[in-house]
């Protein structure tokens, strides 16, 4: 399997909207530099003139410049060893790679090999979900993980206290790379498995669900979290932008979760819910 890596030169404010405009491309993995970020795709599923017309939309608001390149799959762990520095959120948690050595003294450590899958904790997005994690442990819950990518949060809840946590993605290759990190942190209550919807998910209700996805597929399938969920069970949700958070309010009031707490960071947000106690 081949992807195209887009090399692309930015100012440092479009850095996330550029991301989130190929996001729904079907971007499947980005790391940000110094001069603006990398993006990647398979090969088979790129549409050039869309990612083209993205590019020439916002070229006249911001200096840019952008490349592509083919790169092999296994070429992949060359790139991200290059640029991938480990990441401190909060002065609590450490995310790192396994290249990466330390010595300081955190209370989570989570080791990843991000490859081509979303979420290495240097994202906004991720970093907020993390930290909501730490602060609102899912001790003794069952956790169900939507749209997994590296497994990051699915370890963070493990390492939290939940007795079992099942992560679920519609890339196969997210599959592997969960089940990977699984492994390098030693989570033995996390699994994982292909499917691009709750309602493939069968089950009993559950404690907590994570979803960092994106705002369209977190509208689509609110509804279905908020069933799975036990009463007083906690919904985290990022991916999305600050302007979207009214939109995904209203919904989830609808749906008996109530708003716990919130976050923002460049633009991105993240929330977390309970839902409704019934007497």
């Amino acid at each position: 399997m081949n992807f195209i890596q887009v090399n692309v030169r930015c100012a440092t404010e479009f850095t996330d909207i550029l991301i989130a405009e190929l996001a729904e491309l079907e971007f499947e993995s980005f790391e940000e530099n110094k001069v603006g970020f990398n993006a990647y795709i398979e090969e088979s599923k790129i549409d050039f003139e869309s990612t083209k017309a993205i590019f020439e939309q916002y070229a006249g608001l911001t200096a840019l410049n952008y490349g592509m390149q083919k790169i092999a799959r296994e070429n992949w762990n060359q790139e991200w060893e290059n640029n991938y520095p480990p990441i401190v959120i909060g002065d609590r948690i450490l995310v790192k790679t396994p290249f990466h050595k330390t010595e300081e003294d955190f209370e989570v450590v989570i080791t990843v090999i991000p490859k081509m899958s979303f979420g290495t904790g240097h994202h906004a997005t991720t970093s907020q979900m993390l930290a909501f994690l730490l602060q609102y442990k899912p001790e003794n819950h069952t956790v169900i993980d939507a749209g997994t990518g590296t497994g990051i949060l699915a370890i963070m809840a493990e390492k939290m206290g939940a007795v079992s946590v099942l992560g679920f993605d519609n890339d196969p290759w997210c599959i592997e790379n969960a089940e990977e990190n699984y492994g390098l942190n030693q989570c033995s209550r996390c699994s994982v498995v292909l499917a691009s919807s709750m309602t493939a998910i069968p089950g009993e209700p559950v404690g907590s669900i994570v979803a960092n996805i994106n705002k369209n597929v977190i509208l689509k399938e609110l509804p279905l979290y908020a069933s799975r969920l036990n009463e007083g069970g906690r919904l985290f949700l990022s991916g999305f932008y600050t302007e979207d958070v009214s939109d995904i309010e209203v919904l989830a009031l609808q749906h008996g979760l109530q708003p716990v707490d919130s976050s923002a960071h460049d633009n991105w947000a993240c929330l977390v819910y309970q839902k409704t106690v019934t007497d």
